[in-house]
């Protein structure tokens, strides 16, 4: 009962905040966004220790901390504006979205549609990722996304109706196989975020550290012949961004290295999110453990 409550009661603030944000003149809200990214990067010490630990085993002494705290400080603002892309995208017409963001190489995008090939989209935390899906689903056809469902199911019931607005179907991580297979059948696209640390999947290399990256993509690909793009969504400023859609992976005309094409093709994808953060490495999300099944020592604190 305890639990039922307190999950309502967060559901009834995150209302409130979404009432505010709808009749907050924009210009204002981006000073309190800022505003709300300054005080993150101050007081929230836990995840601001975790980006450090993220900054110091990509990029190593070739950033000076003066440097990396900066991108911290930028990624908080980053998220904080993908947030309110959240809030905001849930509201607003289909018209009003498209109009936040302009898309970069959608030939890859169109050639695969006009082949009819199976297409897998893949993304990471990066910039305003809760724009990019929606805006591809709007404007290209319908998806089939796999997230973990929420623990709070007033939020879970609420998210599942902000994308089911988008043209996107939800897939739950426990039941993601066969629910892309049937996305495929329906001649929905499959989308999925791979960019954070797991439990189970294929040892890659990230920034030249061991890490876990899912191997569901490179699987489905290679059994489907399915194609996989890459799509980055770039924040030029707040609600407004460039998604930059990356060279098609087509596995069928790939010449692979090695015998083992499942984890060469993860890898391929690991290096072009790599590749993205480098060129902008404030937009991407530090504050996960990204490298916790090798390095889980090191995300430890001193309080």
């Amino acid at each position: 009962m305890i639990r039922k409550i307190r999950d309502y009661l967060n559901y009834t603030l995150y209302n409130i905040f979404k009432y505010i944000i709808s009749y907050t003149p924009k210009n204002i809200s981006k000073k309190i966004l800022i505003l709300v990214a300054k005080l993150a990067y101050k007081y929230n010490k836990e995840h601001k220790h975790i980006a450090k630990v993220n900054l110091d085993l990509a990029f190593g002494d070739s950033l000076s901390n003066e440097e990396k705290e900066k991108i911290i400080f930028n990624s908080y603002k980053s998220l904080v504006f993908n947030l309110y892309e959240f809030v905001e995208n849930q509201s607003i017409s289909k018209e009003q979205l498209l109009k936040k963001g302009k898309v970069e190489n959608e030939e890859v995008i169109l050639e695969a549609i006009k082949s009819k090939r199976k297409i897998i989209y893949i993304t990471a935390h990066y910039g305003g990722w809760e724009l990019a899906l929606p805006y591809v689903a709007l404007k290209y056809g319908k998806l089939a996304v796999v997230n973990r469902k929420m623990d709070n199911p007033y939020m879970n019931n609420m998210y599942i109706e902000a994308r089911d607005r988008n043209n996107i179907t939800m897939l739950e991580k426990k039941v993601a196989a066969k629910g892309m297979l049937k996305a495929f059948k329906e001649k929905k696209a499959v989308a999925l975020v791979i960019d954070q640390n797991i439990k189970n999947g294929v040892e890659i290399k990230f920034f030249g550290k061991k890490a876990m990256a899912t191997d569901s993509t490179s699987r489905l690909a290679l059994k489907l012949d399915a194609v996989i793009i890459p799509i980055f969504c770039v924040m030029n400023d707040f609600r407004d961004y460039t998604l930059k859609v990356g060279k098609m992976i087509d596995p069928s005309k790939t010449e692979f290295k090695t015998e083992d094409k499942i984890k060469e093709l993860t890898q391929m994808q690991a290096d072009l999110i790599e590749k993205q953060i480098k060129d902008k490495p404030e937009l991407w999300f530090w504050q996960h453990k990204r490298w916790k099944k090798f390095y889980k020592e090191l995300y430890k604190r001193n309080k």
